[in-house]
């Protein structure tokens, strides 16, 4: 089991103009039409077995508690020290 952390709708990105105009060619799509933001994002921390299960239980949660779909969702493992890494490291603290 690992630890994950989770951004929900961190890179969401707002179209300014309805018009289904703008999307017939590249000329016409100007980067005035389109605008990133981070207001609705949201962070919480998640135990899983894998990514895959993870992002599968993000999913699932968010669904439940917003009742739609998220816009993007993140998925970062965090490392934990071990036992190893901090005896090797407080090893070297000493050498030097």
């Amino acid at each position: 089991m690992n630890t994950y952390k989770i951004k929900f709708n961190a890179n969401e990105i707002i179209v300014n103009d309805n018009s289904q105009s703008i999307f017939k060619s590249k000329h016409h799509i100007k980067k005035s039409y389109f605008r990133n933001t981070k207001n609705n994002s949201s962070e919480i921390i998640m135990i899983a077995a894998d990514f895959l299960h993870c992002l599968e239980k993000a999913k699932n949660f968010y669904r439940s508690q917003y009742k739609k779909e998220a816009s993007s969702i993140e998925v970062t493992l965090i490392k934990r020290a071990t036992n190893t890494s901090m005896n090797s490291l407080n090893k070297q603290k000493l050498v030097a």
